[in-house]
């Protein structure tokens, strides 16, 4: 009987420590070994969880279809992005408004040369708005929008690479042949806090332009340096819940900031009361904003309810 409970509780120890939601996530392959922040949709994930099943599964597929210049190129490159796409991962390197990096993957099930004559096509019919380029024998698109260019690639069949210079989309197209650069050390830290298994995720360094930022506020300036990540997750169910977490290297920080927080909360209840129809919804969505601390850490967190979730998307129809 002995024997039998020991090995229970072992099989028990063994598929806690080996359970992928107990492990921290891991980010796009292509991430740069110099990203401080990084951001990861499992967009199918998203897709299967009751919530948006019941709530933004038809609006999306209406959206796609009610815009026709969309829904005419999406056909022609054969994707339909709510089965084809499996994940969208973002990462920034430095201030992407200055001299900074910005790097979108989406992976999903392309065809890339269907996609290509989709582009062409396009293109005749929207001269400025799509370019094809080639740098070196990677064929790749310039996309302007508000007058900004991304640079977007395939690399490989099922991975589409987009950034804001040809050099960055080549060079993350170049390291899919290699084995996922070495994060920094910062961001492995911070990735190491996020529970894995969540539709959504999210971790920031708190960089030195950052912590120059906050030092630039007198409300800020004095928890500014002790400040050192911030890491959230989006966890889908029948309801939707948001959850943010400030980590800084010292319990009177994360008091300083949970107190910042909490002015920041009343400012947006003053400003969203006494609106229309719409503040009802904001009033709803700030009552369920619930601020903590854990000995150095400060979460927000926010859920949202189905009822709640319906409610707003029937006034924005």
């Amino acid at each position: 009987m002995k024997i039998g409970r020991n090995f229970a509780r072992a099989a028990v120890f063994a598929i806690l420590v080996s359970s992928p939601a107990l492990a921290a996530p891991v980010p796009d392959r292509l991430t740069p070994a110099d990203a401080d922040m990084v951001i990861a949709i499992d967009v199918r994930q998203m897709l299967r969880t009751p919530v948006v099943q019941k709530h933004a599964l038809d609006p999306l597929q209406t959206l796609l279809k009610r815009n026709d210049e969309l829904r005419q190129l999406l056909t022609a490159a054969g994707l339909d992005p709510l089965k084809d796409i499996r994940t969208i991962g973002l990462s920034t390197s430095g201030n992407p408004a200055v001299k900074g990096k910005l790097l979108a993957v989406v992976r999903g099930n392309f065809d890339p040369d269907k996609a290509k004559t989709a582009a062409e096509e396009y293109a005749k019919k929207h001269p400025g708005r799509i370019k094809a380029l080639k740098e070196g024998e990677l064929p790749m698109w310039e996309i302007t929008s508000d007058n900004k260019s991304f640079f977007a690639a395939f690399a490989g069949k099922s991975a589409l690479v987009m950034t804001a210079s040809k050099e960055d989309t080549v060079a993350a197209v170049r390291r899919a042949d290699g084995p996922p650069q070495r994060l920094n050390k910062e961001l492995q830290t911070a990735l190491d806090k996020v529970p894995g298994g969540e539709s959504a995720w999210m971790a920031m360094v708190a960089t030195e332009q950052v912590k120059q930022l906050l030092q630039s506020d007198d409300t800020a300036k004095d928890f500014a340096e002790a400040l050192q990540s911030v890491t959230g997750t989006l966890e889908l169910t029948d309801d939707a819940l948001l959850t943010l977490v400030v980590h800084s290297s010292n319990a009177e920080a994360a008091a300083q900031i949970k107190s910042k927080l909490d002015d920041l909360l009343k400012v947006f209840a003053f400003v969203g009361a006494g609106r229309d129809g719409s503040g009802q919804i904001v009033k709803d969505v700030l009552d369920s904003i619930k601020l903590g601390t854990d000995k150095n850490d400060v979460s927000i967190r926010v859920k949202l309810t189905g009822a709640q979730i319906e409610k707003a998307r029937q006034k924005g129809q």
